[in-house]
Protein backbone atom coordinates (compact mmCIF):
# COMPACT_ATOMS: atom_id res chain seq x y z
CA UNK A 1 0.00 0.00 0.00
CA UNK A 2 2.85 2.09 0.62
CA UNK A 3 4.45 1.77 -2.41
CA UNK A 4 1.01 2.46 -4.42
CA UNK A 5 1.01 5.77 -2.66
CA UNK A 6 4.19 6.73 -3.71
CA UNK A 7 3.52 5.99 -6.92
CA UNK A 8 0.45 8.22 -6.98
CA UNK A 9 2.30 10.98 -4.96
CA UNK A 10 5.04 10.99 -7.75
CA UNK A 11 2.23 11.17 -11.05
CA UNK A 12 0.46 13.74 -8.92
CA UNK A 13 3.95 15.69 -9.50
CA UNK A 14 4.36 14.61 -12.65
CA UNK A 15 0.90 15.95 -14.00
CA UNK A 16 1.35 18.91 -12.22
CA UNK A 17 4.69 20.09 -13.72
CA UNK A 18 3.23 18.93 -17.35
CA UNK A 19 -0.49 21.20 -16.32
CA UNK A 20 2.49 24.08 -14.98
CA UNK A 21 4.21 24.14 -18.45
CA UNK A 22 0.64 24.07 -19.86
CA UNK A 23 -0.27 27.07 -18.92
CA UNK A 24 2.90 28.27 -19.33
CA UNK A 25 2.56 27.92 -22.72
CA UNK A 26 -1.24 29.10 -22.93
CA UNK A 27 0.36 32.08 -21.19
CA UNK A 28 2.83 32.74 -23.65
CA UNK A 29 0.55 32.07 -26.29
CA UNK A 30 -1.90 34.81 -25.28
CA UNK A 31 0.33 37.42 -24.24
CA UNK A 32 2.17 37.43 -27.53
CA UNK A 33 -1.18 37.46 -28.86
CA UNK A 34 -1.84 41.33 -28.13
CA UNK A 35 0.05 44.05 -29.60
CA UNK A 36 1.27 45.63 -26.09
CA UNK A 37 3.33 42.32 -25.33
CA UNK A 38 6.75 42.12 -25.94
CA UNK A 39 8.51 39.67 -28.28
CA UNK A 40 10.07 37.49 -25.50
CA UNK A 41 7.57 37.57 -23.10
CA UNK A 42 7.20 33.73 -23.33
CA UNK A 43 10.08 33.04 -21.90
CA UNK A 44 9.71 29.41 -22.29
CA UNK A 45 12.39 27.02 -22.32
CA UNK A 46 13.26 25.34 -25.83
CA UNK A 47 11.04 22.29 -26.63
CA UNK A 48 11.96 18.39 -25.62
CA UNK A 49 10.61 15.17 -26.36
CA UNK A 50 8.89 14.47 -22.96
CA UNK A 51 8.96 10.41 -22.15
CA UNK A 52 6.87 9.18 -18.99
CA UNK A 53 9.51 8.50 -15.95
CA UNK A 54 10.30 4.85 -15.68
CA UNK A 55 11.24 4.82 -12.33
CA UNK A 56 8.05 5.30 -10.81
CA UNK A 57 5.57 2.59 -12.11
CA UNK A 58 2.65 2.47 -14.59
CA UNK A 59 0.27 5.50 -13.71
CA UNK A 60 -2.17 4.60 -11.55
CA UNK A 61 -6.02 4.20 -12.62
CA UNK A 62 -7.34 7.04 -10.30
CA UNK A 63 -5.05 9.34 -12.44
CA UNK A 64 -5.94 8.64 -16.00
CA UNK A 65 -8.83 10.92 -16.46
CA UNK A 66 -6.67 13.76 -15.61
CA UNK A 67 -3.62 12.67 -17.39
CA UNK A 68 -6.27 12.53 -20.95
CA UNK A 69 -7.89 15.87 -20.27
CA UNK A 70 -3.93 17.16 -20.02
CA UNK A 71 -3.18 15.09 -23.50
CA UNK A 72 -6.37 16.75 -24.88
CA UNK A 73 -5.30 20.57 -24.13
CA UNK A 74 -1.66 20.01 -25.20
CA UNK A 75 -2.75 18.68 -28.65
CA UNK A 76 -5.10 21.94 -29.01
CA UNK A 77 -2.33 24.32 -27.55
CA UNK A 78 -0.07 22.69 -30.26
CA UNK A 79 -2.74 23.36 -32.90
CA UNK A 80 -3.38 26.93 -31.61
CA UNK A 81 0.41 27.24 -32.22
CA UNK A 82 0.70 25.85 -35.57
CA UNK A 83 -1.81 28.37 -36.55
CA UNK A 84 -0.20 31.43 -34.79
CA UNK A 85 2.96 30.23 -36.56
CA UNK A 86 1.27 30.21 -40.05
CA UNK A 87 -0.32 33.31 -39.23
CA UNK A 88 3.53 35.07 -38.57
CA UNK A 89 4.49 33.64 -41.33
CA UNK A 90 1.79 35.38 -43.52
CA UNK A 91 2.37 38.45 -41.63
CA UNK A 92 6.18 38.01 -42.71
CA UNK A 93 5.39 37.12 -46.43
CA UNK A 94 3.21 40.27 -46.71
CA UNK A 95 6.32 42.55 -44.81
CA UNK A 96 8.58 41.20 -47.57
CA UNK A 97 6.60 42.91 -50.11
CA UNK A 98 7.19 46.66 -48.75
CA UNK A 99 9.62 48.32 -50.78
CA UNK A 100 12.79 49.51 -49.07
CA UNK A 101 12.93 52.32 -47.37
CA UNK A 102 13.33 55.35 -50.06
CA UNK A 103 16.47 56.82 -50.51
CA UNK A 104 16.50 60.46 -49.17
CA UNK A 105 18.12 62.17 -51.45
CA UNK A 106 15.26 61.69 -53.94
CA UNK A 107 11.72 64.04 -53.67
CA UNK A 108 8.85 62.13 -52.48
CA UNK A 109 6.31 64.81 -53.81
CA UNK A 110 5.99 66.42 -57.51
CA UNK A 111 5.77 69.76 -57.74
CA UNK A 112 3.59 71.02 -60.50
CA UNK A 113 3.31 74.26 -59.91
CA UNK A 114 6.36 75.31 -60.05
Amino acid sequence: MAKKALNTAAWLRVLNELEQSLDTANWALAANSTSTSPADAAGLAPASTWRPPATIGPIPAQLEGRARDLLVCQQKLVRELDAARRTAGQHLAALRTVPPVRELDRSVYLDVTG
